[in-house]
């Protein structure tokens, strides 16, 4: 039972939901510069050091030593990336609620351990993990004391950005990974639609709260419209193209437009047409950077070509700028996949 729980799932993803709703509840200055992207930089550069070193799993050597019998994973051992994010969950609960600091190290304690006692990981790989997100963390612990950190915290357009970027990330990890299947991404999606139809018709306090500190000014009639288009192209792409055309898509999307707003932003707004195009073009090899693990570049370098002049152009529709979150993911995948067809 105990083991069937920790090697759960659904286990991780609850734990963080709660967390964001206790940080973004009493301590929502720190969930940008902070939490969200010590969280995310974990996951992301975990996987790209597990793509790097490439070390089997125990129970792939010796699959006597597997002591589960579902929820198998099928990618590389290290780092452990359920011990980096329990230590995430374990220092930012010792940051912000240090009594409770025993309470956090315990619970990844006993992650930790059944990975190594169920098979799934050798010792090195926890280790890896704590050592991974605990610098990942610290480092932006201490980048939140620089006045950058405070920017992102009282400009509400930078907030707003950089929780597109990160919710992008989050979306795309957990579809890469599979912790969201299509259809359990579905259901998020329904429920998620369900929620901000309920907060339109009747307004949910707390909720409205959490929106209106990172919604754009003046703010909208429907509350979380945009986060809301995005998750739903992003299940379209999910379902229209294979699993790496649809993460790139995600990627492309959350990357692409949250690095153009915020570039643009340091270079004064970006108006003029010089600073338009560097903040796209830092945009695009953003976007690439991020792309390059699932789409060779042959494939990729049209769709971010495309993507970059849609962002760049803004089109409109009866003097109307189309939202991006409508069609960039679904015009990213199309391309990537046209793309194949030319270059094969």
């Amino acid at each position: 039972m105990i083991a069937a729980i920790l090697n759960s799932p659904f286990l991780l993803p609850i734990l963080i939901g709660l967390l964001a709703f206790f940080i973004l509840k009493f301590k929502k200055e720190y969930f940008l510069p902070i939490f969200a992207p010590a969280l995310i930089f974990t996951l992301f550069f975990g996987k790209i050091i597990k793509d790097l070193t490439q070390i089997s799993r125990p129970f792939v050597e010796n699959p006597a030593v597997l002591g589960v019998t579902t929820n198998i994973p099928a990618d590389f051992a290290f780092p452990s990336l359920h011990t980096a994010v329990a230590t995430v969950i374990a220092w930012t609960i010792t940051v912000f609620w240090p009594k409770l600091s025993p309470l956090g190290f315990f619970g990844a304690f006993l992650i930790a351990y059944s990975r190594v006692s169920l098979g799934l990981h050798h010792l090195s790989d926890v280790v890896g993990g704590f050592f991974l997100a605990t610098a990942i963390f610290w480092f932006f612990y201490f980048l939140s004391q620089t006045k950058h950190a405070s920017d992102w915290s009282k400009d509400v357009n930078l907030r707003r950005k950089i929780v597109h970027l990160f919710y992008g990330l989050s979306l795309a990890l957990v579809i890469n990974y599979q912790i969201l299947t299509p259809y359990y991404f579905a259901l998020f999606t329904l429920l998620l639609t369900i929620l901000l139809l309920l907060n339109y018709l009747r307004p949910l306090t707390f909720l409205n709260k959490i929106i209106i500190y990172f919604e754009r000014k003046p703010l909208p009639k429907f509350l979380g419209f945009g986060p809301l288009l995005f998750t739903w192209s992003s299940l379209a792409a999910v379902f229209a193209f294979p699993l790496p055309v649809a993460t790139v898509a995600i990627l492309t999307l959350a990357v692409g437009d949250s690095i153009n707003a915020i570039t643009g932003y340091y270079l004064n707004n970006g108006h003029s047409l010089k600073k338009r195009w560097s903040a796209a073009f830092a945009s695009a090899i953003a976007a690439a950077t991020v792309s390059l693990p699932y789409v060779p570049l042959k494939f990729l370098a049209p769709a971010i070509l495309t993507t970059t002049i849609l962002e760049f152009s803004e089109p409109k529709i009866n003097n109307k700028r189309i939202n991006d979150n409508l069609f960039i993911p679904l015009v990213t995948g199309g391309v990537i996949l046209l793309a194949k067809r030319v270059f094969t």
